[in-house]
């Protein structure tokens, strides 16, 4: 049972953070976002725009991910990305402050609870947008603690089963890699300090373990942020591991100095009888000598960056890119050989935009008469992305033809050019007329006139008929 509450507590800390955690999204909109963005003019405005987002939103990892999509839309430059992550770093320490003040200083049913009625309150009465989204994070914030008290007792009723004196040969790294890894697992770095705040308090933990631990939950508060960069462009990448990197130095620089830390805080200032308040100091003084430390070096980090994840350049075309313009012959070839390849995408384009899986035509999945038959549901895809693929090969393709041009050709080679700019500037306008008249597809395959049917089967048989031809044609 005890392990349940454990568990239960666990579950409505997180669910109380992420509630509030969304409602506090909802209220500041595009508005944080917008400031965000105008906001990183300079290192210092970037790390304290980072840290206050993130003490508002009380959520490193969505400041942290809102970060690797502007650097990834290039809306900030990358080191005023990694100065806003570093500062978003610092503004997570806030949290460990409210839980150890709030959730340890204060009784919680005289808080937790009309906090949790006041917001259930204003959103069965209210019909307002701010109000709901400000009772969605009374909520939020009084299920926090709600979670945490629970955590808090049933961690008591463990404590008083556990002898300390087991535990204190364990090297300090074991404790380190321990907060990194309940951090990693539950993607919550204070709700692993809230954790580690609450063995403290039921004096399971000594004091350099609970703080090995923190220093733990500063590495796993990146799995998020590099989780997030998967699949991302080179920016979005230099960003993450430049969160890694931040947190990793940080990291070993507070282990380092963890005996005199643990000294300073506990017998210079006379801490050892507040052991919460502690370890939150201990919490942002890391991590702020961490961003004092490393904020010169931010230029030098970015310029690692990039050239650790070079920019691979985006081609839309496939053989034209390939061959040297001083040779026609193979120039034409090439040229040749992307034009069928732009008329295929178009008729693909062609066949989606009524409805038929242009595999089910090439691999000879069904019989073109019957095609009509099958895929009679609407596919769903963006036909305007499509659309934009061919316009970039056209784009591609009509460049390269002008500086063919521009080379000596005899008369067949600059006839043939002529008839494969026509095909180009042809295959486009065709997709360009299918992209205008997609819903008209889609009204038809809901009418109930069986003329207009009729006519809609027939445009679908053709288009299958041209394909297959075509297919055939460059088969050979």
């Amino acid at each position: 049972m005890t392990i349940i509450q454990v568990l239960s507590g666990l579950g409505i800390f997180l669910f109380g953070m992420a509630y509030m955690e969304s409602a506090l999204k909802e209220m500041a909109g595009m508005r944080l976002k917008r400031w965000i963005k105008n906001s990183t003019s300079t290192r210092l405005r970037a790390i304290m725009t980072g840290a206050i987002a993130t003490a508002a939103l009380q959520s490193s990892s969505v400041v942290t991910l809102l970060t690797l999509s502007f650097v990834s839309a290039s809306l900030i430059s990358l080191p005023s990305g990694i100065a806003l992550i570093f500062g978003s770093n610092l503004g997570t320490t806030v949290t460990a402050w409210i839980v150890a003040t709030l959730g340890f200083k204060v009784k919680i049913e005289l808080f937790a609870l009309p906090m949790i009625g006041l917001g259930g309150f204003g959103l069965v009465l209210s019909k307002n947008q701010r109000i709901l989204a400000l009772s969605k994070a009374s909520i939020g914030f009084g299920l926090l603690f709600f979670g945490l008290e629970f955590m808090k007792e049933s961690i008591d009723v463990v404590a008083e089963g556990i002898d300390l004196s087991r535990y204190a040969h364990y090297s300090l790294g074991l404790f380190v890699l321990l907060g990194l890894m309940i951090t990693a697992l539950i993607q919550s770095s204070s709700a692993a300090t809230a954790i580690i705040l609450s063995a403290v308090y039921a004096q399971i933990l000594q004091f350099d373990q609970a703080a090995a631990m923190v220093i733990g939950t500063n590495i796993g508060t990146t799995v998020t942020a590099l989780l997030g960069s998967i699949g991302g462009i080179p920016d979005k990448k230099r960003a993450a591991v430049a969160h890694l990197l931040f947190n990793l130095l940080t990291a070993i620089a507070a282990f380092m100095i963890l005996p005199f830390s643990t000294d300073l805080l506990l017998n210079v200032l006379g801490l050892k009888d507040d052991l919460i308040i502690a370890l939150a100091l201990f919490h942002t003084a890391f991590n702020l000598l961490g961003v004092v430390l490393l904020v010169a070096f931010i230029p030098l980090m970015a310029h690692y960056l990039e050239k650790l994840f070079m920019q691979k350049q985006k081609v839309a075309t496939k053989f034209i890119h390939k061959v040297d313009m001083q040779v026609p012959d193979a120039a034409l070839l090439a040229l040749r050989n992307e034009v069928h390849r732009l008329f295929m995408k178009t008729m693909k384009f062609s066949l989606l935009i009524v409805n038929i899986r242009p595999n089910d035509v090439l691999k000879k999945k069904y019989p073109i008469r019957s095609v009509t038959e099958h895929n009679q549901q609407k596919i769903e895809f963006d036909h305007f992305k499509a659309y934009e693929q061919i316009k970039e090969i056209e784009l591609s393709s009509l460049v390269f033809v002008n500086r063919l041009s521009q080379q000596n050709l005899g008369h067949e080679q600059s006839s043939k050019l002529d008839t494969l700019t026509v095909s180009i500037r042809e295959s486009v306008y065709a997709a360009k007329l299918l992209k205008d008249v997609r819903d008209n597809m889609d009204t038809f395959t809901q009418s109930e006139e069986a003329g207009m049917l009729s006519l809609y089967d027939d445009l679908r048989q053709n288009l299958a008929f041209a394909l297959n031809i075509f297919n055939h044609y460059i088969q050979e």
